[in-house]
């Protein structure tokens, strides 16, 4: 079964450069759009398998649509295609739910291996993670409160196991999969688990403090009335 993709992308070069590499590796492109608007719509419409999406787009700049989309349309696989890869926008494509991250150097034969990956169900972002020791230090940061008393209290709602945090540790500190198994007596195989299990509470415990924060909001609107007037004492009300 052909796995069907939309590219979304500002740039026209770059998504009609996309839309022929995937074609010539039996990936049917389903559509495209320039804006993340646009790509909502046609993420709705199309119901695709994978959806590419740039960083550059001008309603939606970084992860912004990516992370969108995760939220709309759950079951939906996203690769973020960078402009300019670097480790800190890896981290927000693993806060967004991304299933891959792909920076501008890598070669069209790998963009598309990885959407075919993706479109199995596969995490590549996983390995990505595990190869790159400052961004296995800022997820364990974000699990252990280190940003701020709000990471930590959503961080509350999925808690590491402790092997998770040992194994967050460990890479952290550059040491690879297969020495981290053997470092606490398991496979590599459940080292990649446990990684799956981190990024999955990760980009989960994100989604739930941004919906907390946007009823926390709501909720200040309504108590403090919409223009601010209600909340204000009229003439002759008790102080």
């Amino acid at each position: 079964e052909a796995i069907e993709v939309l590219v979304v992308e500002q740039r026209a070069d770059r998504r009609q450069g996309l839309t022929a590499t995937l074609g010539e590796a039996g990936l049917r492109v389903a559509g495209a759009a320039a804006t993340a608007e646009a790509g909502y719509r046609r993420a709705d419409e199309l119901l695709p398998r994978v959806v590419l999406v740039g960083t550059t787009l001008p309603d939606a700049p970084g992860v912004g649509a990516a992370a969108e989309l995760r939220r709309r349309f759950p079951a939906l696989a996203t690769v973020v295609v960078a402009a300019a890869g670097s480790d800190e926008e890896l981290f927000a494509a693993i806060r967004a739910g991304a299933s891959a991250y792909l920076g501008p150097e890598v070669a069209g034969a790998e963009v598309a291996a990885v959407v075919a990956r993706v479109g199995r169900g596969e995490y590549v972002i996983n390995d990505q993670m595990l190869a790159a020791p400052d961004v296995a230090a800022s997820v364990l940061a974000q699990f252990r409160g280190a940003s701020g008393g709000e990471a930590a209290a959503s961080s509350a709602l999925a808690p590491l196991t402790d092997r998770e945090l040992e194994i967050l540790r460990r890479v952290s500190g550059g040491t690879g999969k297969a020495a981290v198994g053997d470092a606490i007596g398991v496979s590599t195989q459940t080292v990649e688990s446990d990684v799956s299990s981190i990024l999955r509470k990760l980009a989960v415990n994100d989604r739930t403090r941004a919906a907390v924060l946007a009823l926390r909001r709501s909720s200040l609107a309504v108590d403090g009335g919409s223009d601010g007037d209600a909340a204000r004492p009229g003439p002759g009300s008790e102080r």
